[in-house]
């Protein structure tokens, strides 16, 4: 399914997530562009943005690097490897080229039925989209067809970064939230000043935590409740997320590295 060119401007396009496929244009402009993420399908989606080496394209990511990055995945699932055994199996396995691709970032996991905005600037080039986000069984979506090419064209979108009320700062290992947060809407500027040497980056997933909630599962599994956030993007750049806020608990936290520290609990009044 592909949305039509009514469907966005020159700096916003519109993206619908299904189980499992998005509807979603096969190119767009360069410069800032905000994306509109709609979950119409039954599960909790994501959409990260990733940009492929120059001389590679979406063919050489859905063979080269899906097939090995599950095979990982379903021993790590089932308990055979750990996690620091993941990613040094990922480094041996994953072709070389694969360690050139850039995460610019995405809408972060949204429940089913609603609608977030990110805005990132992305240069020309082959990017694909893809959600990973996990089945109740431990597939990842990707494999189950949320994985597309997208390509972003010469032509420039003349829009401008939206204007922030809430700064979020990514390091090794911290997560910052400068602003206050209250109900409402905010637009939210996420910052990465630093990226560890090793794994693939911070992200940030907002998540309403419900009264029996396990935190670490929350960050482990990327479970239900979480509302939205941004996804990986690349150090020193900046992208921004709109979230809204009702009263309650919340947990801010990245799904790679929350492990180690880059999560904080806030309580909305």
């Amino acid at each position: 399914m592909h949305s039509s060119d009514a469907d966005r401007s020159d700096h916003a396009i519109t993206i619908l997530a299904e189980d499992y496929a998005f509807d979603a244009p096969d190119e767009i402009p360069s410069g800032w562009t905000t994306f509109e993420y709609t979950n119409e399908g039954e599960e909790p989606h994501f959409l990260i943005v990733a940009r492929i080496p120059e001389g590679k394209a979406f063919d050489d990511v859905a063979s080269q690097v899906t097939p090995p990055f599950n095979e990982i995945w379903y021993e790590l699932r089932d308990g055979e490897i750990s996690q620091e055994e993941a990613f040094e199996k990922l480094g041996v396995e994953l072709p070389e080229w694969f360690w050139a691709v850039e995460f610019m970032g995405g809408p972060g996991l949204i429940s089913p039925g609603l609608t977030t905005h990110a805005t990132l600037h992305l240069e020309p080039g082959n990017y694909y989209l893809e959600c990973y986000a996990k089945t109740d069984d431990g597939e990842f979506h990707s494999i189950e067809g949320m994985m597309r090419g997208l390509t972003v064209t010469d032509a420039r979108s003349e829009a401008a970064p939206p204007e922030a009320d809430i700064d979020i700062t990514l390091s090794n290992f911290e997560l910052d939230i400068e602003g206050t947060l209250t109900p409402g809407t905010h637009t939210v500027a996420v910052h990465v000043a630093e990226n560890p040497e090793e794994g693939f980056g911070h992200n940030v997933h907002v998540a309403r935590i419900e009264p029996g909630m396990d935190v670490d599962e929350i960050v482990r599994w990327m479970k239900p409740f979480e509302i939205t956030g941004m996804l990986m993007l690349p150090e020193g750049q900046t992208g921004y997320f709109t979230l809204d806020l009702e009263a309650g608990r919340y947990l801010f936290g990245a799904d790679n590295t929350g492990h180690l520290g880059v999560m904080q609990e806030v309580n909305i009044e």
